[in-house]
C-alpha cells in the first residue's frame, strides 16, 4: 500500500518535469544556472572537503547542473524519473565517457549500488517534491553515499500551505517543507546536518540549501 501511494505521488508530481515543460522550464533554468551556481551552490561547496570522484546528479533534467559538476567531477551519474529527460541526456552526453545516465522510479535509487558515490547532489528539483517522497529518498541518498561523503540538497522552505495542498498554487511551485523538517528527516536517515542556508527565490526565505554528511561508522557510534 505504501509503495502504491508513492507511485501515485510520483505520477501527480515528479512526472510534470519532462517533455511537458521542455521548451519553457528547462531553457529558463539553464539560462539562470550560472547565477544560481555562483550564488547558492559554489559558496556552500567551498566550505566542505568534498570528494568529487564519483558524483550523482539527482533529478538531472536536461543536465544544466551536470555541466557545472563536470568541471571538477571524475564521473557523474545522472538520474531522473522522466523518460524524456533520460533520452535527452543520453543523446547529449553520448560521447562523454565520464557520464552515465540512469532512470529511477521516483521514490528510490535501486539501480545505484550501496556506498558507490562520493558526492550526492540535487539542485532546483526537490523543491517541488512532496514531503513523503523526500522522506522516502533520504535513506536512499544515505545508502548510496560512501562513509565520509557529502550531499548537497536544495529543498523548499515553504510551509504556508499544508502538505496536502496543491503545490502548483504555491510560489514557484514549492512544495511543503522547511529547513527544520528536512533536518529531522535527514538525521532520522542517519545523516549529520553539516549546514543549512536559507535563501530567497523571488520570495524571501523560500528555499534552503542543506549540506549533509554520511558519518563513518566509528563516528556514528560515538
Amino acid at each position: 500500500m505504501f509503495q502504491n501511494n508513492l507511485k501515485s505521488l510520483v505520477k501527480k508530481n515528479s512526472l510534470l518535469w519532462g517533455k511537458e515543460v521542455a521548451e519553457d522550464y528547462h531553457k529558463a533554468a539553464e539560462r539562470d544556472m550560472e547565477m544560481h551556481w555562483n550564488g547558492y551552490v559554489e559558496p556552500a561547496l567551498a566550505r566542505h572537503a568534498i570528494d568529487y570522484s564519483e558524483v550523482v546528479d539527482f533529478a538531472c533534467g536536461y543536465g544544466r547542473n551536470t555541466d557545472f559538476l563536470l568541471r571538477r567531477a571524475g564521473r557523474v551519474s545522472m538520474v531522473d524519473v522522466n523518460k524524456h529527460n533520460i533520452e535527452y541526456c543520453r543523446a547529449k552526453y553520448q560521447n562523454n565517457q565520464r557520464v552515465e545516465v540512469r532512470a529511477c522510479n521516483g521514490y528510490d535509487l535501486g539501480d545505484i549500488g550501496e556506498a558507490s558515490c562520493t558526492f550526492f547532489y540535487t539542485f532546483d528539483s526537490m523543491v517541488h517534491f512532496p514531503l513523503r517522497i523526500v522522506e522516502a529518498y533520504l535513506p536512499e541518498f544515505f545508502r548510496v553515499l560512501k562513509p565520509g561523503g557529502y550531499a548537497l540538497v536544495h529543498h523548499s522552505n515553504y510551509t504556508k500551505a499544508g502538505p496536502n495542498a496543491d503545490f502548483k498554487k504555491n510560489p514557484h511551485w514549492r512544495n511543503y517543507m522547511s529547513a527544520e523538517i528536512f533536518a529531522g528527516l535527514a538525521k532520522a536517515a542517519g545523516f549529520v546536518v553539516a549546514e543549512q542556508t536559507v535563501h530567497p527565490w523571488g520570495v524571501p526565505n523560500l528555499d534552503c540549501v542543506t549540506i549533509l554528511l554520511k558519518p563513518h561508522l566509528e563516528t556514528a557510534a560515538n
